[in-house]
């Protein structure tokens, strides 16, 4: 299989600073390593001794032609939407690639792009100004489209749901199946003449290092698809593949295991990793419990509150929904508490209202999921003690909150 895709620099801020050279081109070509897989991608000339390095510590075999300048994103958190550097970026020279399967993913760069594939998968993935899947340059004889929910509403002509704006992709493509990444709700599959559509559930782990899951996703459904698997199963190998990839925090070194590729349970590898969970129709509502007296903690709230949202969930926010106000606001934020899945809590600082809130939901047995830098704090001995979970790291306790309002059960702990 050929992968074409990007070569860019990552930089995330916090939890741990890392500086790294992949993009989804270069992360998709690693994890599939051990499967015969090859890079078609671009390199500048700042960023070539660095991708050069980055591909021979990874064994990832590559043609590459020239960019005019350096690509890159830079991340405050792995959940905030990045700053792009190059975003004018492109090559001159095409990108080709002919083989039986090849995955295509949408880069930054402009540039001709030529490919034949007895099975294309194509991931258009495009931060910005995405209105159409790129075909042109690309021949096939079956198509599989993937991409987030996002991306499906931006190429949709028509429709609403996931299911509608995927079912209006399918044909207006004429792909075979569309796959609609849907972060802490799993994926939606549609496959072309079938009248039901199939959501696959996500492989909860404990930790969760979302920043590159859809593009090993892609890679696992792309490989799977093209040795045979049914679009379905397909789906449900790439899940654990997107979860042992989130629960494992890979290294430079890191490849999905064969075993995942080949259909065992992620668990079988991850011991951190459960089963497939059952996604309920309605979405989950998380009740976001936070101190918001601060521009900080105003700014913390919006990014939590954004990112629950896009993994799904509906957010009852007191800022947002019951707003300042006086002491009239607690029977209304109760009120919140009591028709909500789970409650995500910002502990920084103990305030007295979040405290309040936690230990309420924990009367009525909401699961609980609290984020604070200091995890290990002594102060947290109720909280764990009533069954919370406590992470360290803001991408952990988001996708557990929504996990654990879908009914995932939480190990109550400080991670």
């Amino acid at each position: 299989m050929i992968v074409v895709g990007g070569t860019y620099s990552e930089l995330v801020e916090v939890p741990e600073y890392q500086d790294d050279v992949s993009g989804s081109g270069m992360r998709a070509a690693a994890a599939l390593r051990y499967a015969d897989v090859s890079l078609v991608t671009a390199i500048d000339e700042m960023t070539s001794d660095a991708a050069s390095a980055a591909a021979a510590s990874l064994e990832v075999d590559r043609i590459v032609i020239e960019r005019d300048q350096p690509v890159g994103f830079r991340y405050f958190t792995p959940v905030s939407d990045p700053a792009i550097d190059g975003p004018t970026a492109s090559f001159d020279e095409p990108l080709r690639a002919e083989d039986e399967a090849v995955l295509v993913f949408g880069m930054i760069e402009r540039g001709e792009i030529s490919v034949s594939a007895e099975r294309l998968i194509v991931d258009p993935q495009r931060p910005r100004d995405l209105v159409r899947i790129e075909t042109t340059g690309l021949t096939w004889k079956k198509l599989a489209v993937v991409a987030n929910r996002r991306e499906i509403g931006a190429l949709a002509n028509i429709g609403e749901t996931p299911e509608e704006c995927a079912r209006d992709v399918l044909e207006t493509s004429g792909a075979e199946v569309v796959v609609v990444k849907d972060s802490g709700r799993g994926c939606l599959v549609v496959v072309q003449g079938r009248e039901e559509s199939v959501r696959v559930g996500p492989f909860p782990t404990r930790t969760i290092w979302p920043l590159g899951s859809g593009d090993i996703f892609a890679a696992g459904f792309a490989h799977a698809w093209s040795h045979g698997a049914d679009p379905v199963e397909a789906a449900r190998i790439a899940s654990g593949c997107a979860a042992w990839w989130c629960g494992s925090r890979p290294n430079a070194q890191s490849a999905i295991p064969v075993r995942i590729l080949n259909g065992d349970p992620v668990a079988s590898v991850l011991d951190t990793a459960g089963p497939e969970l059952t996604i309920p129709e309605r979405p989950p509502v998380i009740y976001l419990a936070a101190p918001f007296f601060s521009l900080p903690e105003r700014w913390l709230i919006e990014l939590c509150r954004d990112v629950l949202m896009g993994l799904g969930a509906d957010v009852f926010s007191p800022f947002h929904d019951v707003g300042i106000g006086g002491d009239e606001v607690a029977e209304k934020d109760l009120a919140g508490l009591e028709g909500s899945d789970a409650v995500f809590a910002i502990l920084e600082g103990w305030d007295p209202g979040t405290v309040y809130e936690v230990g309420w939901a924990h009367k009525k047995g909401l699961p609980v999921v609290g984020f604070l830098n200091s995890a290990h704090d002594s102060r947290s001995k109720m909280l764990v003690g009533a069954g919370a979970e406590i992470h360290h790291d803001l991408s952990s306790a988001l996708y557990r909150a929504v996990w654990a309002g879908q009914g995932q059960q939480l190990v109550a702990g400080r991670v």
